[in-house]
């Protein structure tokens, strides 16, 4: 058996272990026909909150139950309807659900016309943009539960076509995101129309003022069900953010796909112009993305919908009004291209990931402008983040490689037999092997692949090998300025964005890390986290003939030879009136590191005596590459990020016990724990398959990410 297969059975058997605690839905005492059209749907066991407000609701009580999106709420409420509050035999609205919006009002209808299934009851969505007529036909047909938005029934009322006076119960669904959209005035002559001894049942994922005051108005003596308080930090959703400059958030957006290479995501923005512009540039570049705004028309927005559930989109672009009644069960990213206005919009979107148990992911952009909203959301939910750089070229083209690499390794039969693997021997030796292996890797993956993943689309876009337009495809080279003019005999002409440059429009302090004032910029961490197309190319030159001020035009740019990295540039970017003094190299004796400096300190002869070193006797030392240490891996090394670090209480010693467990011996020496994360030194020939039994595995709760870490600079 292999170490998938027993894995697969361990949470198979951990997912038997939680439904046996949760009990079973004949515990509840619901009626069996109920429990056959329940089975029908699929449920197993009661969610949480299915198991604490079914009795409430079954007691006659009123309910104020605070829960998260995609928890199981509809049921929750839609099983005692259905099961008690609603008599069959009477053909009169006897229960009335309040939703926000058209798509919502739909899902909820869809879903308690199934629990009625073996009962004979009528379930009428009522919505806006939709025809009169055919909802007026269902209503004087009998409809006994009527699911619909509030600028609709209250339509209905004023026209006579809807009667409240025999409603038993009345239900408040997603109730902060009807009144953050002005519905509270709505809701209460809706409410005025109902008789005042109804049952009335409140649901919402936060508790603003607005809700509690409804609540104290509307509400007699209810239950409060506290069950979603800190659901941001519960470990279904992971919460990852990227710091970006702001300035081209498309072409960071793009990397950010291309690397977490979600299966279907939801890209929230703030504004429908932002909606529109992200989604064509998403489209442009290879992806399957939609944007859903609230310009759309119904028949448009449905459409969009279905194509999304039928997995012909692979991204919905939207605003928080738009995702509103947006119910994808197996959205597995929610993306913040913008962060959202408010803390309770934060809780909404990252509530439409994460459902029904499965795993979330929330990834946030963060601006320099940003950050103090994001630190207060921190302290407000108790969420610990998970802090990424955004992924180079090469961290993209290693994931691509690795996700076929787990496909093939998937697809392909476990033994191929003798005279295959002779065969493979023969093609590896093979002068055009490469060519070979290729060509029968093409083939064999494009069969096999439905569609490609975020990072193949993104490298189907780019064209056979050459570095620029790798850039381009990636909008690394997008800049908002016109190019500097190509100058007389210069083979090319270089482009960079105003990224590159500071508040007084200067260059050159900002390639060598630091700003104006001669210091290093704060909050950037060990490492620089700009771009690649960022900053200038080592070897290029700023001429300066004098110090450039705010509102400065582009400086001019002279093309140097450019310099492999790691070695020096052919002429230092300093301005022209510093002179830098060079200091000796580094050499050593006897075990020691000295200076080649006449006094500048002190040698030990052979004798252990110190003595002072001679001027005129310069020693001619044998210089030797220094050691790695833990930190650094040697030439023959990889060296491993984990997600692990001093904050989830882990030793070296411990990561050494997780790998041993992944069947991979590492010494504690080759494992720095830093603390938020782990860096381990593995040789060449094990880090790919390292990478891929530690991925996806769960230490204390937590989903691993193991990768190659990024070059120190």
């Amino acid at each position: 058996m292999s170490e998938n297969d027993t894995d697969r059975q361990e949470r198979g058997a951990d997912k038997g272990q939680e439904e046996a605690d949760r009990g079973t839905f004949a515990d509840l005492g619901l009626r069996a026909e109920v429990l056959q059209a329940l089975q029908d749907m699929g449920f197993s066991a009661p969610m949480e909150v299915q198991r604490q407000t079914v009795p409430v609701v079954q007691s006659g009580r009123d309910a104020l139950v605070q829960s998260r999106t995609g928890s199981g709420k509809t049921a929750a409420f839609g099983i005692p309807l259905v099961d008690r509050v609603v008599d069959p035999d009477e053909k009169a609205v006897q229960a009335i659900v309040l939703l926000p919006t058209r798509e919502l009002a739909l899902q909820v209808a869809a879903e308690m016309a199934r629990i009625a299934a073996h009962r004979p009851m009528t379930v009428v969505p009522v919505y806006g943009g939709a025809p009169m007529g055919k909802q007026v036909e269902q209503l004087r047909a009998g409809g006994q539960i009527v699911c619909g938005t509030p600028g609709r029934i209250l339509d209905h009322l004023r026209r006579g076509t809807l009667k409240l006076d025999r409603v038993r119960c009345a239900v408040l669904d997603e109730c902060d995101e009807m009144l953050s959209m002005g519905f509270q005035e709505d809701i209460e002559r809706i409410l005025e129309h109902t008789p005042s001894e109804r049952q009335t049942m409140l649901f919402s994922a936060t508790l603003p003022e607005g809700i509690k005051r409804l609540a104290r108005r509307y509400l007699r003596n209810p239950v409060h069900l506290k069950l979603s308080a800190d659901f941001v930090g519960v470990a279904e959703i992971s919460h990852l953010y990227y710091t970006v400059s702001g300035a081209n958030r498309e072409s960071d957006l793009l990397r950010i796909l291309a690397f977490e290479n979600p299966g279907r995501g939801i890209v929230f923005c703030n504004t429908r112009e932002e909606t529109g512009r992200v989604a064509e540039f998403l489209r442009s570049k290879g992806m399957e993305a939609e944007a859903i705004s609230s310009d759309l028309s119904q028949s448009d927005r449905e459409k969009v919908m279905k194509q999304m559930r039928e997995g012909s989109i692979r991204f919905l672009v939207a605003t928080d009004v738009a995702a509103r009644g947006i119910d994808i069960d197996d959205i597995s990213h929610v993306f913040n291209f913008s962060f959202p206005d408010s803390p309770e919009s934060y809780i909404h979107r990252t509530g439409r990931t994460g459902r029904a148990g499965r795993h979330g992911v929330a990834v946030s952009l963060i601006g320099p402008t940003e950050v103090g909203s994001f630190y207060y959301l921190k302290l407000l939910y108790k969420i610990k983040p998970e802090e990424r750089t955004l992924p180079s070229e090469a961290e993209i083209q290693a994931r691509r490689e690795g996700e076929s690499l787990q496909r093939l390794r998937k697809d392909l039969a476990p033994e191929p037999g003798l005279s295959w693997r002779a065969l493979a021997r023969r093609v590896l030796t093979a002068l055009d092997a490469e060519h070979l292996l290729a060509s029968l890797l093409k083939e064999r993956l494009s069969h096999t692949r439905n569609r490609p993943s975020a990072a193949e689309a993104v490298a189907d876009n780019m064209a056979q090998g050459t570095p620029e337009a790798e850039s381009e495809a990636l909008g690394f080279a997008t800049s908002l300025d016109e190019p500097t003019p190509r100058r007389e005999g210069e083979g090319r002409r270089e482009r960079f964005s105003d990224r590159g440059r500071d508040e007084a429009g200067r260059y050159g302090d900002r390639e060598r890390g630091r700003n104006a004032s001669g210091r290093r910029p704060e909050g950037r961490g060990e490492r620089d986290r700009a771009r690649p197309g960022d900053r200038l190319r080592r070897g290029d030159r700023v001429r300066r003939d004098r110090e450039p001020g705010y509102g400065d035009k582009e400086p001019l740019v002279s093309e140097a030879p450019m310099a492999s990295r790691g070695d020096r540039p052919a002429e230092e970017m300093s301005p022209p009136q510093i002179t830098p003094v060079e200091a000796a190299p580094l050499s050593v004796r006897e075990g020691r590191d000295i200076r080649a400096s006449d006094d500048f300190m002190s040698v030990w002869n052979e004798d252990g005596e110190e003595s002072p070193r001679q001027a005129q006797e310069p020693v001619q030392e044998r210089t030797r590459t220094r050691a790695p240490s833990r930190s650094e891996a040697r030439a023959d090394e990889i060296r491993l990020y984990l997600n692990l670090g001093r904050k989830d209480r882990v030793r070296a010693d411990d990561v050494a016990s997780l790998l041993q467990d992944a069947g991979h011996v590492v010494p504690s020496s080759d494992i720095e724990v830093m603390n938020t994360h782990s860096y381990i030194n593995v040789p060449s020939g094990q880090s790919e398959a390292l990478v891929l039994a530690l991925n996806g595995r769960e230490h204390n709760g937590r989903a691993l990410v193991c990768e190659p870490a990024k070059p120190r600079r």
